[in-house]
């Protein structure tokens, strides 16, 4: 799912930068639960949530949140969350962004970088008198050789996109 990201990031020296107002990312998340929804299996299982650029500028920037049962558990204590385990949280982010992208007058996504790396994800609700940080996530950057073998598949993805658009209209010309 694409949305929309107010990012800023942080320098050495403390100084903060808007480095977008509007930033597209592709937001997924994986967890490791296979489908199944005992509630055993559901407190064990692990997310992952990931943030991508789309707009072809940053191909080698990704971010990862590992949210293990130990993590997550300590975001839930920290934030006072009622969500139940990772895959909620995941959940809850996913609905949280896609509704800051469709109501960016409501609800607002801000993703601050700082110089080490690591990155917070913050959702922030207008609550009227005051804005309202409804969920922080902590992210981190994700290491080159996990970059390269994404960028890899996702290149080869398109790649069999394409021979397939080429071989149901015929070759395309420029």
């Amino acid at each position: 799912m694409t949305v929309r990201v107010q990012v800023r990031a942080y320098a050495a020296n403390g100084t903060a930068h808007r480095v977008s107002e509007n930033a597209p990312f592709e937001f997924r998340w994986l967890t490791n639960d296979n489908g199944q929804s005992a509630e055993g299996a559901l407190a064990s299982a692990s997310a992952r949530c990931e943030l991508r650029p789309v707009d072809g500028a940053c191909a080698f920037t990704r971010y990862a949140c590992d949210l293990t049962p130990s993590a997550f558990e300590a975001l839930r204590r920290a934030q006072s969350l009622t969500l139940r385990n990772a895959r909620e949280c995941a959940e809850t982010c996913a609905r949280a962004l896609a509704r800051a992208t469709a109501e960016p007058d409501r609800c607002l996504a801000v993703l601050v970088c700082s110089h080490d790396g690591s990155a917070r994800l913050e959702i922030v609700e207008d609550g009227g008198h005051r804005l309202v940080t409804v969920l922080e996530l902590p992210f981190h950057h994700v290491g080159e050789d996990e970059i390269r073998a994404s960028v890899a598949e996702e290149y080869g993805e398109m790649k069999r996109r394409l021979a397939a658009y080429a071989a149901k209209f015929g070759e395309i010309e420029c």
